[in-house]
């Protein structure tokens, strides 16, 4: 089942631009990556699109999703969908089925941002409806996982689907959704008709914030561990996913400085053990 194993984050020493990340890929005997708004993305590129299009095709790598880091609900946000549509557009030339992107990017503490949630939602709604409405004559379908303060928890994701009238599909987080005090395997079950999509993430939570923890809404802080050394339950989320009617791909995303190569190796070991 290695072939429903993607990148999501790459083994990052070695990985200078996407032609090396198409070759990572075929060297971890990985046939898909979820491209992501970095290297050569940084900027939504058509051309340089193009390009690593055909170099992935040479190889037998395809793209599995396109994820971009953006906010939709500042001041700036009319400038900043614009520029998700650009990388809506660099998804569908990569033949990515999927976009998908963040909302809301303060994760870091909920004080900045539940204090105005409901402008602040409606913003996000409005977004999220426009640039699907805009993927879909593309061919590129607009999804979501559990993310920050706002779109999070299985009452606050469920109002968000319930909310913004429109078929997104949903992506399934393995971390995200401890932020707000609730656990994958219930969002999986809650949520497993429409779960397109997964991250396989891990965290271990403490009560020290350090230098890399972020808040959870119930006070503890999160941090980035590596995939099955946290206190996710990756096995049983795995189990529930394969128990469902997911077809999708299983997202290795692991961003600690640590040397990635090695560890994204025994990554893509266990989570096949797993499936």
């Amino acid at each position: 089942m290695k072939e429903k194993i993607c990148f999501y984050t790459p083994p990052f020493p070695r990985v200078r631009t996407y032609y090396d990340m198409v070759d990572a890929s075929a060297e971890f005997g990985l046939k898909y990556i979820e491209g992501f708004c970095a290297l050569d993305f940084a900027a939504p590129d058509i051309e340089a699109a193009k390009r690593i299009k055909e170099y992935a095709d040479s190889k037998g790598i395809g793209f599995s999703c396109f994820s971009v880091y953006i906010n939709l609900v500042g001041d700036d946000r009319k400038e900043q969908l614009e520029r998700l549509k650009d990388y809506a557009q660099v998804a569908a030339i990569l033949g990515s089925p999927y976009l998908h992107h963040t909302i809301a990017n303060d994760f870091s503490n909920p004080d900045n941002v539940l204090p105005y949630k409901e402008i602040l939602f409606q913003r996000g709604i409005d977004a999220v409806r426009e640039i699907y409405d805009y993927c879909k004559p593309l061919g590129v379908r607009a999804v979501y996982e559990e993310q920050g303060f706002l779109f999070n928890g299985i009452e606050g994701y469920k109002k968000f689907l319930d909310t913004v009238n429109r078929d997104v599909g949903v992506v399934a987080d393995f971390a995200n959704i401890r932020q707000a005090g609730d656990n994958i395997c219930d969002f999986i079950e809650a949520f497993s008709d429409r779960i397109v999509h997964a991250h396989i993430k891990d965290v271990l939570l403490n009560d020290e914030q350090g230098t890399t923890g972020l808040k959870t809404l119930p006070g503890n802080y999160m941090h980035e561990a590596i995939i099955g050394t946290g206190d996710i339950d990756i096995k049983r989320g795995i189990e529930l996913l394969k128990n469902s009617d997911f077809n999708g791909f299983y997202g290795i995303e692991y961003g600690a400085s640590e040397n990635d190569s090695t560890i994204i190796q025994e990554s893509i070991d266990y989570i096949s053990s797993l499936l």
